[in-house]
């Protein structure tokens, strides 16, 4: 969660500076449009199209590694239920030891999304930063 944090904070700074590059070339454009950078200006929309289809992406694969997980521990559970001999001592420490072990990686799996879903907007704001500084 602090890399997340400290990759927001680096993604607002880089996208101020884009952003006050970006409006130059924009004005630019618009008082002398022969000389016009189109390619940067073409470019801003391109890129947030592939930005947020990484975004959508990451999201899908860990949303998909979740639901593996929910499923296996469901699977698990139901082959103790239905599997024709009572449960013991062993049997509930494991399944409570198991599922404790399920509920830490579904925490951390949920605390780390925001930072997937960050990681390619932190990716192209930052490389713009570097390219229009």
């Amino acid at each position: 969660m602090m890399k997340t944090n400290m990759r927001v904070n680096e993604m607002m700074v880089a996208s101020g500076s884009v952003i006050g590059a970006r409006m130059t070339i924009m004005g630019k454009a618009a008082c002398s449009p022969a000389q016009s950078d189109y390619a940067e200006i073409g470019g801003m929309v391109q890129e947030k199209v592939v930005a947020i289809g990484k975004v959508n992406q990451a999201l899908v694969e860990q949303w998909s590694v979740m639901l593996a997980d929910a499923a296996e521990q469901a699977r698990h559970l139901s082959h103790l239920m239905f599997g024709g001999k009572p449960m013991g001592i062993g049997d509930l420490s494991g399944l409570a030891e198991r599922w404790l072990a399920h509920g830490t990686r579904m925490i951390t799996r949920t605390m780390d999304t925001g930072g997937l879903a960050l990681a390619p907007v932190h990716e192209q704001a930052t490389a713009n930063a570097r390219r229009l500084s």
